[in-house]
C-alpha cells in the first residue's frame, strides 16, 4: 500500500520571551509618549522643560515647531496612540485568545516598522528643519528600534511574510467583525481631532480696514511676561531689537507669573521664583530701574543670582527695595496685572494685548499699523 503523506505540522506559537520584551518596550514608549503629550502643551503654555538645555538640545524648540502637529493632532499624541496599539498586540499575543496561534505578531512588526520610518523621518525634521534635538523624542525613537527588533524575533521562526499573510488571513476570514473594528477606529481618531483643545493655534491678526490710513499713530502693545519662561526671554530680546526700529510703538510692562503662590489660573507648582522675579520688577519701577531689572532678570534665567544681589549690582537702594519685596502695595499692584491679564483672556506667556485683542507667543507685529512714513530730506538752501 502507498505510505500516506505526513500532516502538515501546525504553525509553532512565536517566543514568549520576545514577545514579553516587546510588551515591556511598548509600554516603555507609551509612557514616553505621554510625557512628550505633557511636555508639548506646557511648551505651548511657556512652561520650560528639565531638556531645553540650549539652542541645540531643547525638547520645547522642537514641541513648539510648526513640524510637532500633524493631522490635527500633536505627533507625541500620535505616538502615544501607536505605542498604544503595540501594547494591544504583544499583550494580545502573549495572553488573549487568537483566531491562530501566531497572532498577531505579523501586525505586530508592521506597525513597528512604520514606527521606524516614522522616527527616521522625525529625526530628519529635527536636525534639518528645526535645528534641535528633544530628548524624550530621541527616547521614543529608541523605542520604536527595540519594538521593532523584538518584533522581528517574534516572527521566528516561520519569518515575516508568513506571519504578516497569517495575519491577514485572519482578518478577512472575518470580515464583519475587522470592518467595524476599522470604523470605530476611524471615527475615534476624527473624534479625537475635533475635540482636541488646539492650544497651539494663534489667534488671526485683525484685518485692516482697505480706508484706513496707513498711519494710525503710535501704538501700544500690553506685555504679559513671567521672569521664569524662557520664551519670554527670547521673546523679551527680540522686542526690544524690535522697538529701537519702531519708535513709533509704546510698549507697557506688566507682569504674569506661572505661579501659584500668586496667579490663582495655577493650580500646581510650575515657576516656583516667578512671583517673587516679578515683585523685584515691580520695586525696580518704583526706584525708576524697570528696563534694566528687566533686563537682567531675563538674564539670570540660568545664573539665578539672588535678586537683592542683582538690586545692588544696578546701583538700587537695597534697604529700600528690600522693603518694597514684601510691602503690600507691590503684591496689591502684582494682583492687579494678573487680573488685568485673566480678564483680557491670558493664559500662557509670552502674551501681548493689541487693540482690545491678546495674542499669545510670537510679538503681533501684523496686528500694528505700519510705521509713520519717513519725511524727504529738508531741501538744501
Amino acid at each position: 500500500m502507498p505510505r500516506s503523506a505526513p500532516a502538515a505540522r501546525p504553525p509553532s506559537p512565536p517566543p514568549r520571551r520576545a514577545l514579553q520584551v516587546a510588551l515591556a518596550v511598548a509600554l516603555a514608549g507609551l509612557v514616553v509618549a505621554i510625557l512628550l503629550v505633557r511636555l508639548h502643551a506646557q511648551a505651548h503654555a511657556g512652561v520650560a522643560s528639565f531638556c531645553a538645555v540650549n539652542e541645540t538640545v531643547n525638547c520645547d524648540k522642537v514641541a513648539v515647531s510648526p513640524y510637532s502637529v500633524v493631522l490635527r493632532l500633536p505627533v507625541a499624541v500620535w505616538g502615544a496612540i501607536g505605542y498604544g496599539l503595540a501594547v494591544v498586540f504583544a499583550a494580545w499575543a502573549l495572553f488573549g485568545p487568537r483566531p491562530h496561534p501566531r497572532w498577531p505578531v505579523g501586525l505586530l512588526f508592521a506597525l513597528s516598522a512604520a514606527a521606524v520610518a516614522a522616527s527616521v523621518v522625525l529625526a530628519f525634521v529635527s536636525k534639518v528643519l528645526i535645528g534641535a534635538w528633544c530628548l524624550l523624542c530621541i527616547a521614543s525613537w529608541l523605542c520604536s528600534a527595540g519594538l521593532f527588533a523584538a518584533s522581528l524575533l517574534a516572527c521566528r521562526p516561520q519569518g515575516v511574510l508568513a506571519s504578516l499573510r497569517d495575519d491577514l488571513g485572519a482578518i478577512r476570514a472575518a470580515p464583519r467583525s475587522s470592518a467595524g473594528l476599522a470604523i470605530a477606529g476611524v471615527a475615534g481618531l476624527s473624534l479625537l481631532a475635533a475635540a482636541y483643545p488646539r492650544y497651539w493655534d494663534k489667534p488671526p491678526a485683525p484685518a485692516t480696514p482697505a480706508n484706513a490710513p496707513a498711519y494710525l499713530g503710535p501704538a501700544v502693545v500690553v506685555s504679559y511676561s513671567d521672569y521664569e519662561c524662557p520664551y519670554c526671554a527670547r521673546s523679551h530680546a527680540e522686542v526690544r531689537e524690535l522697538l529701537k526700529r519702531r519708535p513709533d510703538l509704546t510698549l507697557v510692562k506688566r507682569h504674569f507669573p506661572l505661579d501659584q503662590s500668586c496667579n490663582p489660573l495655577l493650580k500646581r507648582p510650575m515657576h516656583e521664583r516667578a512671583c517673587e522675579l516679578a515683585r523685584a520688577a515691580i520695586c525696580a519701577e518704583a526706584q525708576g530701574q524697570l528696563a534694566p531689572m528687566d533686563d537682567a532678570l531675563f538674564e539670570n534665567q540660568k545664573s539665578r543670582v539672588d535678586v537683592e544681589a542683582l538690586a545692588g549690582q544696578l546701583g538700587l537702594d537695597v534697604p529700600k527695595f528690600k522693603a518694597c519685596l514684601g510691602a503690600p502695595e507691590t503684591a496689591q499692584r502684582l494682583a492687579a496685572d494678573i487680573a488685568a491679564a485673566l480678564q483680557a483672556g491670558v493664559k500662557a506667556t509670552p502674551s501681548f494685548v493689541v487693540r482690545g485683542l491678546t495674542y499669545s507667543g510670537e510679538f503681533p507685529l501684523a496686528a500694528l499699523p505700519p510705521p509713520p512714513p519717513v519725511p524727504p530730506p529738508a531741501p538744501a538752501p
